[in-house]
């Protein structure tokens, strides 16, 4: 061996014995049980219900109390832990209110909520646990965790740390740190299957809460690469996420979330279309602003403004890349602004004061200083792009982990299930290479801003080819100035109804080399239609769509309130969320319904996952480095 490798080893490994306790470490490990995955998709800004959900492990935590101290607390003691593991801060504010904290109670409850910690924590080593500690408290919740207080001589030890706690009164801050310390190792990996971004209200906080999590992916939705896109600096993008903002009233968001300052767009709205009443443009109200109280009428003129920046800016965007192949959507040159009709359909909205019929792309002067403002809102905004760098570094098109493929809408198929040849850039690309090509183009759009593929995270969010769209149109101009259905009809890909055979999900698994028996793929993005006796669950159980509908815009579309998908070491099951009220009711002890798809027998261990197999090679390498160690002297 050459003697560079040979030191190199020897710093890692300087004797037999380093070797050996991995070695030993390494093998144990992997008789444990896999952790527990979670899948989340189309969020579309609803924090209180997915913040709700991450805490409460999709009522995995109530399951947990219930199968600990069943027998020795009764229900509503059981429901009070796990409302206070879910918020500890509010329930805090209430017995407080109440006058029911006591040292009694402060005591009682870190000893539950330590034997809680110990009960979830068992299917998992120690230094992983460990490595989810916070700094504070770190060397005492070690002790408390750690310690066998069922022991005589520990057991005075143990409890004086408790009482110590208690005495010099940081028991409640040490109470949150439990809490968030369970729900942390309850939920082992968190997928996020695309679309945190648009629709409801708070995007922002759910991000942030993100960014404290351990383990965290994300499959890019199109409504993510929208704003993906607008970071970049794609000025069609800038505008299309701040029209959708509008359209749901969420100015807090944009202004107190992010600091976008939207000054410039009221004034140049409330001068162009101040005797406008812009019935076409009224937004859809599911939630109220705190901080920003826009009037109906004034976001209605701000919607309609910043619309018409919109579709001249994809205009523009839509002449320059004529390899897009979009002329369909240049929807401007479709209008006759004679007659006010699009497309031989009648306009609801007759008022285009900013338009210029002979060059219907041209930017006003306004319009042109309304944009940049945006734009450097945008793209110099640190918490904006804090957070998309973390989509970025935690994201990708896809991800395949422990059978699962996940991606957020479509594999691009013909109607004969073969893949979607899609020519881009003078090339073809179809299945695997389709979502890899759109993965590069995604990152060199926010890394090197190369101006090509700034224009192409336009054609993600709306093309008829983008995999995490896959329609054959976004019809958000028709939505807003026609009643003609068949111009607003967006044809999804054959994909969509091919996606229940078995056979095709089985040709996509193998186009991703996806391996093994237990294979599967989980998609976002369409919502299940539920109270039409739409099911979740596909292909003979090879595949799950977890868009069910979290975001309010759908519930009455669907029927109920979302899924979680949970994979455990003993089953893939279904969280079905009946309402949206059960989820954030804040005093609630939240418990889904539970359906097992997928049993593991035998039970599923570290071993048998990706990384299990990864370590599987390493102790391989392990034990040839032993023998080594024992065939030459010179080590």
């Amino acid at each position: 061996m050459d003697k560079t490798y040979q030191s190199l080893i020897k710093g890692l490994y300087p004797d037999k014995n380093s070797i050996i306790d991995e070695l030993i470490l390494l093998n144990a490990q992997q008789k444990l049980p896999k952790g527990t995955e979670y899948f989340f998709s189309d969020i579309h800004g609803e924090s209180d219900a997915f913040l709700h959900l991450l805490r409460s492990a999709s009522g995995n935590i109530r399951d947990k109390i219930q199968k600990l101290f069943g027998d020795t607390l009764e229900k509503k003691d059981q429901d009070a832990l796990a409302q206070l593991i879910y918020d500890p801060d509010l329930v805090y504010k209430s017995l407080k209110t109440e006058e029911k904290i006591s040292k009694d109670y402060l005591t009682i409850t870190i000893h539950r909520l330590i034997s809680l910690l110990k009960f979830v924590s068992t299917k998992y080593p120690k230094d992983y646990v460990k490595r989810k500690f916070p700094q504070k408290y770190n060397l005492i919740l070690d002790e408390l965790l750690y310690t066998n207080d069922s022991e005589y001589n520990k057991r005075a030890y143990y409890e004086s740390l408790v009482t110590n706690i208690v005495k010099y009164e940081v028991a409640f801050d040490f109470i949150k740190v439990i809490c968030t310390l369970i729900q942390r190792i309850s939920v082992d990996k968190l997928h996020i299957v695309g679309d945190i971004y648009d629709r409801g209200p708070s995007p922002h906080i759910i991000m942030d809460e993100l960014l404290t999590f351990p383990s965290v992916d994300f499959q890019w939705g199109n409504h993510d690469i929208a704003w993906m896109g607008a970071c970049s600096g794609n000025t069609a993008l800038i505008a299309a996420c701040v029209a959708d903002a509008i359209k749901y009233n969420n100015f807090d968001m944009l202004e107190d979330g992010y600091g976008i300052n939207l000054r410039v767009l009221f004034e140049f709205a409330m001068e162009t279309y101040g005797d406008d009443p812009c019935t076409c443009f009224t937004p859809r109200i599911y939630d109220y602003n705190i901080y920003d109280n826009i009037t109906t009428e004034a976001a209605a003129k701000m919607y309609k403004a910043i619309s018409m920046i919109r579709f001249k800016l994809d205009y523009a965007l839509i002449e320059r890349n004529p390899d897009m192949k979009m002329e369909e959507r240049n929807v401007l040159k479709f209008i006759d602004f004679n007659n006010y009709t699009y497309k031989n359909a009648k306009l609801k909205d007759k008022n285009f004061p900013t338009i210029d019929p002979k060059n219907p792309a041209k930017l006003t002067k306004e319009e042109e200083n309304v944009i940049q403002v945006l734009k450097q809102d945008f793209i110099k905004n640190d918490k904006l792009n804090k957070h998309m760098d973390f989509l970025y570094k935690n994201g990708a098109m896809y991800r395949v982990e422990n059978g699962s493929l996940l991606f957020h809408g479509c594999i691009p198929l013909t109607a004969d299930g073969d893949f979607q040849e899609v020519e881009l850039n003078g090339k073809i690309y179809k299945g695997k290479s389709l979502m890899d090509y759109f993965e590069k183009i995604a990152r060199d759009a926010y890394y090197t801003k190369d101006k090509k593929a700034k224009d192409m995270m336009w054609y993600l969010i709306s093309g008829r080819y983008s995999p995490i769209f896959g329609k054959s149109q976004y019809s958000y101009f028709e939505n807003i100035f026609v009643d003609d259905k068949k111009l607003k009809k967006e044809e999804p890909n054959p994909y969509y109804d091919l996606c229940e055979k078995e056979e095709i999900v089985d040709k996509i698994l193998d186009e991703f080399k996806v391996e093994g028996n237990r294979r599967r793929i989980v998609n976002g993005h369409v919502p299940v239609i539920t109270e039409a006796g739409e099911s979740p669950i596909k292909a003979n159980g090879k595949l799950y769509v977890i868009d069910g509908g979290i975001s309010k815009p759908y519930q009455a579309k669907t029927g109920i309130a979302g899924y979680t998908l949970v994979f455990n070491s003993h089953h893939v099951a279904l969280a079905e969320h009946k309402s949206y009220e059960s989820i954030t009711n804040k005093v609630s002890s939240y418990t889904p319904n539970i359906k097992e798809v997928e049993v593991m027998n035998p039970r599923m261990l570290r071993k048998d996952t990706d990384k299990g197999k990864a370590k599987e090679k390493k102790i391989k390498i392990l034990e040839e480095l032993l023998d080594l160690y024992d065939e030459r002297e010179d080590w």
